[in-house]
């Protein structure tokens, strides 16, 4: 019997049944959750003058299956800024305090295939804010809650699989917050971040 007529159905027998075998791809550094350390400055509108100047520190959890851009973020932030307001020969001390719980969409892009990608977001949040005055013989504490709703967006520079620093930038429309009087807690903020994936 010819070789050539025995290597054909050889070759059928021993091929794996159904479609090729592919290389399943790797995601490593493009985890399912990241969490970023945001410090930065916010500049609160004006009626929370002289204590409208804060400065920002915040956790933000980012979501989304590997190898897709759209996913969700939820964070913590706390803002606190203070100030002094001249009243004839004395003067009042002013101090408030921004705490914010959001939750909303995020996208993160790869456009340059290499370690910058910029990021967008848009969400709602909560909002409670505290607004205390004291000096010339007194004190006086206000507190309220607002809701709002945010956007944003940043780069962040991958400088490992898993960790990237970077710049977000963000601002807020709110609700009035009752406090002595009613005033929006509208913010516009700029924030270094530290993330790591896991």
């Amino acid at each position: 019997m010819p070789l050539d007529s025995l290597v054909g159905p050889l070759a059928a027998f021993l091929a794996p049944a159904g479609p090729p075998l592919v290389p399943t791809p790797q995601y490593h550094g493009e985890g399912l959750f990241r969490t970023s350390v945001h410090l930065g400055l916010r500049q609160v509108q004006d009626d929370f003058e002289p204590a409208e100047e804060h400065s920002v520190f915040g956790l933000v959890l980012d979501v989304r299956e590997a190898g897709r851009s759209e996913g969700f973020e939820v964070g913590l932030l706390r803002s606190s800024g203070d100030g002094r307001i001249q009243v004839g020969a004395g003067e009042l001390e002013a101090e408030s305090v921004i705490w914010e719980l959001f939750v909303g969409a995020r996208w993160s892009f790869d456009p340059w295939s290499g370690p910058l990608r910029p990021h967008l977001g848009v969400g709602g949040s909560l909002l409670y804010a505290e607004f205390d005055v004291s000096g010339l013989g007194g004190s006086d504490s206000n507190s309220g809650w607002a809701v709002g709703v945010y956007g944003g967006g940043g780069i962040e520079w991958r400088f490992s699989d898993d960790w990237a620093v970077g710049l977000d930038l963000r601002l807020l429309y709110s609700t009035p917050a009752t406090l002595q009087e009613e005033a929006p807690l509208d913010y516009v903020q700029a924030a270094l971040t530290l993330s790591w994936a896991w």
